[in-house]
């Protein structure tokens, strides 16, 4: 379980974020909706510990994630809007380096993720001589692999086709049913069980 209690966020002297008050279980989402500047990256950088709050609490599984962030990080895989990858590795090196790092489960397949993704062909290519969906791709199937409870995402299907969003969609519902957390800034909707989903509307703060 995530929750946030009284969250702000600051860029700089601007309050961007304020009084934020959420509460998502095991096996449910929040997607967090608005217009651009409303300040929906900012918001998943600080949940994610990226970005020091500038008042309130971010708790998980009933812990102030401030008291033990080690704990909170080895339940925590984080995409932004960077894939985090090196391009002149290939797709397997990079997958490796992150395994190497703890993000990956070793009860998961990696090849048939890849595969799923549409990615399989692509093991030994470069990530520097792949398109942006390509690489997005693989971002996704890293964090299938990695098997983590709680997934902080920033645009999750930005720069990916209609197929890969129905594969990472069932991907979010495996991931739901098994009793992950989602929390994900989302323009292009997601196909997440309704009944499983709550969201969270930012306005523009004029502070």
């Amino acid at each position: 379980m995530l929750s946030a209690r009284q969250l702000d966020v600051m860029r700089g002297s601007r309050t961007i974020v304020a009084g934020v008050d959420f509460r998502v279980d095991g096996g449910a989402a929040l997607l967090i909706h608005g217009a651009n500047g409303s300040g929906k990256s900012s918001l998943i950088a600080a949940l994610a510990g990226l970005l020091p709050p500038a008042a309130g609490d971010v708790s998980w599984r009933g812990m102030n994630v401030r008291d033990d962030p080690a704990r909170f990080r080895r339940d925590l895989a984080y995409i932004g809007h960077a894939d985090g990858f090196n391009g002149e590795l290939t797709v397997t090196e990079n997958l490796r380096f992150a395994a190497l790092l703890g993000a990956h489960a070793a009860r998961i397949d990696e090849r048939d993720v890849l595969n799923r993704a549409g990615v399989l062909p692509l093991m030994y290519t470069r990530l520097n001589r792949l398109s942006q969906g390509q690489r997005r791709r693989v971002a996704l199937a890293r964090l299938v692999l990695a098997g983590k409870a709680l997934w902080l995402l920033d645009e999750p299907t930005e720069a990916i086709d209609d197929a890969g969003a129905r594969w990472f969609a069932a991907c979010i519902d495996d991931h739901l049913r098994e009793g992950g957390t989602l929390v994900a800034t989302t323009h292009r909707p997601l196909p997440v069980d309704a009944a499983r989903t709550r969201h969270l509307h930012l306005e523009r703060s004029a502070a």
